[in-house]
């Protein structure tokens, strides 16, 4: 699950812009599949980010979730949940309920959970997730539709096809009247089609996560990747602070 960058001028920016390397550097390891090596290199971050900002700057909040990220991708689903909890803690405690950075966060565990077969805590968190990006991003928005399609899917997985169809329906509807096409809506589709298939469920595995794509930036938020195997903290919103799901890289909007 995996973008907050600040390009702003103020005491320690040489600190912060050399952390921001090494977070970019780690990230793009990730999109390269140098898993393990990543993981090795958020956790020295991480402890770097914590000394020298503390625990709840926002470029320490981007490097935490990429490393719950990575260790999701390397194999350590235990490790990479509980960071994730406290990243989203975290995100919350700072930004607020709302703030882009925590619905990115939010969704991450969603995914992965769902990834992890816990699929009423996916629910329970997509559920919750999906009408809050409605609302401040739009129902067409990437992240929308990217919480839109983990919804679908979770809903397929746990059986309920008729669920499942409702949901990605809608989302199809709603990038055909906002004539968005591309990867998301692509993959909504090819979810869609899965769905009308008699008996078919879509396999978790074979249908790409829209985000999967790893977002380059520049700066501390990296873009979480959330690969077909991993969830992703996708971009970097910042106002006045966001991420997203992809690795999170650094960089101003």
């Amino acid at each position: 699950m995996p973008v907050i960058v600040s390009g702003d001028a103020q005491p320690g920016s040489g600190d912060v812009a050399a952390l921001a390397f090494r977070n970019a550097a780690a990230a793009e390891q990730l999109t390269d599949g140098q898993v393990q090596r990543a993981v090795v290199a958020l956790v020295s971050l991480l402890n770097d980010c914590r000394a020298l900002l503390g625990e709840d700057h926002p470029e320490t909040l981007v490097v935490e979730g990429n490393l719950a990220v990575a260790y999701v991708m390397a194999g350590q689903e235990e490790d990479g949940a509980h960071l994730m909890l406290a990243n989203l803690a975290g995100r919350e405690r700072v930004f607020g309920d709302e703030h882009t950075a925590t619905l990115t966060a939010r969704d991450a565990l969603a995914t992965t959970h769902r990834l992890a077969g816990r699929l009423s805590e996916a629910l329970w968190l997509y559920s919750r997730v999906a009408p809050q990006r409605n609302r401040v991003l739009g129902p067409s928005h990437p992240d929308t539709l990217t919480t839109r399609l983990g919804l679908g899917l979770t809903f397929a997985e746990a059986g309920d096809t008729a669920m499942a169809l409702d949901v990605v329906t809608a989302a199809v509807h709603d990038c055909d009247q906002a004539g968005i096409g591309g990867q998301h809506a692509e993959m909504l589709r090819s979810c869609l089609t899965d769905l009308r298939r008699a008996g078919t469920v879509p396999d978790p595995a074979a249908v790409p996560d829209p985000a999967a794509v790893p977002r380059r930036r520049s700066g501390l938020a990296a873009a979480t990747v959330r690969a077909p195997a991993a969830p992703q903290l996708d971009r970097d919103e910042r106002q006045p602070i966001d991420i997203g799901s992809g690795t999170e890289r650094g960089g101003g909007t």
